[in-house]
């Protein structure tokens, strides 16, 4: 599941809340107001932004989410999600999608009511966006194991760094985890392709159930994976493969083949680009593929 963060000169701050609606009813107005706002983009991601931006200055809310069958997504305003609240989304009677608003502090019926008449509005563009991003994800995607390919984890590693730069962190809020699995090529050489397939699977849905709702994986080549970890750290990323290692040891499928990856990572800071990203993770995880063979 991708995440994503609103644009600086749309993040909402408790410095910036100083005006929320208290009226119960959109008038016709604002309801024609939001309806523009939202025919922006068909782009799921943009929408769910427009919107997230429009709604907040209507009720206070800290994060949304947003859950579609395989589709999740999930917008970032500040920290803070002890309560929430969820409606269903629906187009003609069918029902397309739940969302889910989050605050530190419990909404009260007048704001519900209000979140509730947003959501409406949001019904009809959200339909055309999730059947637009749903071929996109076929597009997007790894034939084999359903998680992102190469063309998807270049486009969403200059997207992830782009949000790093405008939201103007000095340094962390993004990871680059890069995986190789060792002794693949044995693997596929001694018992088949159609084994090696089952392994590839078999380490992918390791990689989905390790990530948190932010985090992306994906297959970038035969053996090799990576991981788009955010909002995170140095101390988060370990932890993520501290899961990834005790998953696979679990692993009947893996452990049966002896499966063990290296991996490397490396932390965007300012002034660093995809390449170097890069670079710095496949230097780190070449010198823990040399340390595992030594070992």
């Amino acid at each position: 599941m991708d995440s994503l963060q609103l644009a600086q000169d749309n993040v909402i701050t408790h410095g910036k809340i100083k005006h929320f609606h208290s009226e119960l009813e959109l008038n016709p107005s604002q309801r024609l107001s939001i309806l523009e706002a939202l025919q922006d983009s068909l782009q799921l991601d943009e929408l769910l932004q427009n919107f997230a931006a429009t709604a907040s200055s209507y009720v206070e809310f800290s994060a949304l989410r947003l859950v579609s069958n395989e589709l999740q997504r999930e917008i970032c305003l500040f920290e803070g999600q002890r309560y929430y609240r969820s409606f269903s989304l629906s187009h003609r009677n069918m029902s397309i999608a739940s969302l889910t608003f989050t605050r530190d502090t419990p909404f009260r019926r007048h704001e519900i009511h209000q979140l509730r008449q947003l959501s409406k509005l949001l019904q009809s563009p959200l339909k055309h966006a999730l059947q637009l991003a749903r071929l996109q994800e076929r597009v997007r995607n790894d034939y084999l194991t359903g998680i992102g390919n190469r063309a998807h984890f270049d486009e969403s590693l200059h997207t992830s760094i782009e949000q790093q730069m405008r939201q103007n962190q000095q340094q962390g809020g993004l990871i680059l985890m890069l995986l190789d699995l060792n002794k693949f090529k044995q693997i596929n050489d001694k018992l088949g392709h159609p084994v090696g397939d089952q392994v590839l699977i078999g380490f992918a849905n390791i990689l989905k159930a390790v990530i948190r709702s932010g985090d992306q994986a994906f297959r970038v080549g035969g053996d090799e994976f990576a991981m788009l970890l955010r909002p995170a750290s140095e101390l988060s990323a370990q932890k993520v493969i501290q899961r990834l290692q005790q998953r696979l040891s679990k692993s009947p499928l893996l452990a049966q083949y002896d499966i063990s990856a290296s991996i490397g990572f490396s932390q965007w800071k300012p002034g660093c680009n995809s390449e170097h990203l890069i670079q710095l993770a496949d230097q780190n995880m070449y010198a823990n593929k040399q340390a595992t063979k030594l070992a």
